[in-house]
């Protein structure tokens, strides 16, 4: 009975880490995307529809440009990448961070009407460069350290 608890718990633990890996892009960018929005709202109160479509503008021309540099072009597919970034790699606090820090110094100097959509575009600018980084990062610490275990 003890091994099969042993079992299944390995199962949960292997499909957990399943979960985390493959929701960790994701997290960090609605993690950083919803702190953007909130913090633009402290500063320039709730946004009108309108802007709220120019806030996603931002984050959706910010998007494509990245992937545009990223990939070289719009017609290029995705699947790019060693896959195995450590766990530290994917916290995004450092990411998260400086992109709505970004925006911050975006909300503070520019109009409600101009800082609703480029408060998005550099918070998702930054956040997916910044992300490129960690990841990077981490697979460099990765490889150095399977080289010193050799």
């Amino acid at each position: 009975m003890e091994e099969q608890e042993s079992s299944i718990l390995e199962r949960y633990r292997t499909d957990l880490r399943g979960v985390v890996g493959s929701s960790a892009s994701a997290y960090g960018y609605t993690l950083t995307i919803w702190s953007t929005g909130a913090m633009l709202s402290h500063l320039y109160g709730a946004p009108s529809l309108p802007k709220i479509f120019l806030f996603l503008g931002g984050a959706v021309l910010a998007f494509a440009l990245v992937g545009v540099l990223a990939f070289g072009g719009v017609t290029k597919r995705f699947g790019g990448g060693s896959g195995r970034v450590e766990l530290w790699g994917s916290v995004h606090f450092l990411s998260g961070g400086m992109a709505v820090g970004a925006a911050w110094l975006v909300g503070a100097y520019a109009s409600s009407l101009a800082g609703w959509p480029l408060g998005a575009f550099v918070a998702t600018a930054v956040y997916l460069s910044v992300v490129g980084v960690e990841n990077t990062a981490s697979e460099l610490a990765r490889t150095r350290l399977e080289g010193y275990n050799r």
